[in-house]
């Protein structure tokens, strides 16, 4: 039986990357041994195998969120003693194959072993999501890697102009109880990282023209997430006068009783490397509305079938829809009814057999 490693920093938070690895070693573990080695906790937020084996480098890394740079001293230092450790890990045991997927743990791996043939590097933010610094590791890197797989087509044509061994394989579906919503709450909801990237404060001030330019006091906007921004999304919600109206509210491993609460999806995302939340949403019969930000939405949302492709960072054109979904449920329920026979058409199977003739 073939053995795999993935190496990354944390599956202990509730976010998409996790999420997909998650997914993706409960599937190998079928056919594979599989190993997930970290650097805090040996512990998974999302559920793992009994197969699937997580272990961890001790090495957890703490950041200071008010100060960057005591972030950037941290990283640094953090860097150093996992390459140590990683390095240390890696004589001791073999695998055939090594899964990593963010640029900085490949410059660790290739200063540990060296990224070669064995090694795929996969990815899941958008192709503008990285800094200069990450651009250039992955520029240097990522063509020595067996494969690079890219889970949105954009991004693949434009990674094979560059000269990565790039190969378009898409997420698998997350492994959680698919049921349609009714779409009977009014409810609109967003799931993601309070992150810079993931700009939830558009929709905070979208939720401020639904309620005092449109009067629509009915709906709630739920945001489900964790992160660096969320006291500011606090203080904003507070400065607004929204509290009734948008509703913050944590990541749980049971997700699928948010969607089901909810009747349609929102992303503004600055970028998307696949937007696995547009998956989910959609496989429970939710419309999606999502600026059309390079890569990841546009591969699932058909506009004006099972949702709405905003033209990027066009608020009027948001407004406009949004407040469309909401008044007029004949359409809204239509919308929802074709995302949910899309999402049936996600092939596990086939994605499954692009990874096999990588493995192999």
């Amino acid at each position: 039986m073939k053995k795999i490693l993935f190496y990354f920093n944390s599956m202990s938070p509730a976010g998409g990357i996790e999420r997909v690895i998650a997914t993706l070693a409960n599937k190998f573990a079928e056919s594979m041994d599989v190993t997930i080695l970290v650097k805090d906790q040996a512990y998974s937020h999302y559920q793992l195998d009994s197969r699937v084996k997580i272990e961890t480098l001790n090495n957890e890394i703490n950041f200071d969120l008010n100060s960057k740079a005591s972030r950037i001293v941290e990283a640094g230092k953090n860097f150093i003693s996992s390459r140590k450790k990683l390095k240390k890990y890696l004589i001791v045991k073999n695998f055939d194959f090594y899964y990593i997927a963010h640029p900085l743990n490949a410059l660790e791996f290739h200063l540990a072993k060296g990224i070669n043939n064995q090694v795929i590097i996969t990815e899941h933010g958008g192709i503008d999501a990285y800094n200069s610094v990450y651009k250039k590791i992955k520029k240097w890197l990522y063509p020595k890697a067996k494969t690079y797989v890219v889970p949105t087509k954009t991004d693949t044509e434009l990674y094979l102009k560059m000269g990565f061994p790039a190969v378009y394989i898409p997420h698998f579906k997350s492994d959680i109880p698919y049921t349609k919503s009714l779409q009977n709450n009014k409810i609109a909801i967003t799931i993601g990282r309070m992150t810079e990237a993931k700009r939830q404060w558009i929709l905070i001030d979208l939720w401020d023209k639904i309620v005092n330019v449109h009067n629509i006091t009915d709906w709630q906007l739920h945001i489900v997430g964790d992160g660096n921004l969320k006291q500011e999304y606090i203080n904003k919600i507070h400065e607004k006068k929204l509290e009734n109206n948008v509703k913050i509210l944590p990541p749980q491993k049971e997700v699928e009783n948010y969607y089901r609460e909810a009747s349609f999806f929102l992303l503004t995302s600055q970028s998307e490397g696949f937007g696995m939340v547009i998956l989910e949403a959609m496989s429970f019969g939710l419309p999606c509305i999502s600026y059309d930000c390079p890569a990841g939405p546009r591969d699932m949302i058909t506009n004006n079938k099972n949702g709405f492709l905003v033209e990027y960072d066009n608020f009027a054109e948001l407004e406009k829809l949004t407040v469309e979904i909401i008044t007029n449920s004949k359409k809204m329920i239509e919308f929802g009814n074709r995302a949910f026979a899309e999402s049936k058409k996600w092939d596990d199977e086939n994605i499954l057999e692009k990874w096999r003739k990588i493995l192999n």
